[in-house]
């Protein structure tokens, strides 16, 4: 049995400058207006079903925008030149890179401040209609209003835990377990000396795209603690506790174990028996990438007795993703086979594509049949397995 091809790793991060480039106003909402890049052809409706969650759930946590957001719009993404400055592009293959240590990332989209962007505009950049994506950036405009002035690694780490999450019937669902960051960082030997010089980067200077991703994954696994600890998504609670503590340093390493603790991704996986499916959701999203045996079991467990079809999707997706990055006994590989079949072969999803394309994977899978293309019927079932 062939298993899952998947498409590269992408990390929707920010910059804080990028290349000129001229805007047009295409479109009006209230407490936002989009942009599209000129030449460009975009759908305005998928932008806006993208964005306008993205807005309010931002303005759900972080409070009210106090000025109309300036969303700029294209099909595409920034090419890196170093860890702040970047190239906006509609070249598909150009915004791949391969990151130092890492491995492959692709920037979509970036917050720019207007005192900072060398054509002087501020807003948010998009390059593509993802909810996840724009909650991130829309979380840096926000706090762009405030007259704290939070260090690089926290900003970018709240930002991560905002978009990390999934929708559902139109609303963003936050979840905050960022899957990539937290098997990356277990990978990494990130010692006192090196932690010290992340914790200490500034949007400002410049510094290495591995510096800038790795600041991103350090921010997240500190304000995923301190989330985890208040069980409250309100950026100064958690600020104020961390500045509470006498020793920076400390604070961050004895954070940072315990969200990259081998057991951390189970417990917060409980939430897969939350009552509200938008959660459950949100939870099994991007569980591949932790490529986890004992994750895997979890989710077919789950799996078990899961009703909703979407959750239901993204539950068995997920786990047939796992089996394309880890070696299973032939026990697990068997339960797999028979928790995720009758799914890609049964569930009927709202939308008929994405129904199409668990048809096809439960054909190709099943009958080994390699005429099937498994990869664009991953590519239709992205929402549940990309974050």
């Amino acid at each position: 049995m062939t298993r899952p091809l998947l498409l590269p790793l992408i990390a929707a991060l920010c910059l804080c400058v990028t290349g000129c480039s001229s805007w047009q106003r295409a479109e009006e909402f209230e407490g936002w207006t989009l942009y599209v890049k000129s030449g460009e052809s975009i759908s305005n409706q998928e932008f806006f079903e993208a964005v306008q969650p993205a807005f309010e759930t931002v303005e759900e946590y972080l409070g009210p925008f106090e000025e109309d957001v300036r969303v700029h719009a294209w099909i595409g993404g920034v090419e890196m030149t170093d860890g702040a400055k970047g190239t906006i592009t509609t070249s598909s293959d150009g915004t791949i890179a391969d990151v130092p240590g890492i491995g492959p990332a692709r920037v979509r989209a970036f917050h720019s401040r207007g005192s900072t962007s060398p054509f002087g505009q501020s807003g948010v950049f998009v390059g593509t209609a993802d909810s996840g994506t724009a909650v991130h950036e829309l979380v840096h405009a926000r706090l762009a209003e405030e007259s704290t002035e939070l260090p690089l690694w926290f900003e970018e780490g709240f930002a991560m835990i905002m978009g990390d999450g999934a929708m559902y019937h139109g609303e963003w669902f936050v979840d905050g377990l960022a899957c990539w960051p937290w098997r990356e960082l277990r990978e990494q030997e990130i010692d006192d000396q090196r932690l010290t010089e992340l914790l200490e980067v500034s949007s400002g200077e410049s510094h290495s795209v591995t510096d800038n991703v790795l600041v991103h994954f350090i921010g997240w696994a500190i304000v995923f603690d301190l989330y985890r600890e208040r069980g409250v998504l309100d950026w100064r609670v958690l600020f104020e506790d961390f500045q509470s503590a006498p020793d920076p340093l400390a604070e961050a390493r004895r954070r940072l174990d315990r969200t990259l603790d081998r057991d951390t991704p189970a417990e917060w996986l409980r939430r897969l028996k939350d009552p509200e499916p938008g959660i459950r959701l949100a939870a099994a999203r991007g569980t591949w990438k932790l490529h986890s045996s004992r994750t895997q079991r979890m989710l077919l467990s789950y799996l078990r007795e899961e009703e909703n079809p979407e959750v239901q999707a993204c539950l068995a997706v997920n786990a047939l993703a796992t089996a394309g990055q880890v070696e299973l006994g032939r026990r697990q590989s068997g339960w797999m086979w028979r928790s995720v079949f009758p799914v890609l072969r049964q569930t009927t999803l709202p939308d008929p594509e994405e129904t199409s394309a668990l048809r096809t994977l439960y054909r190709a899978y099943r009958y080994g049949n390699s005429r099937y293309d498994t990869q664009a019927a991953l590519e239709r079932l992205s929402r549940f397995w990309e974050d």
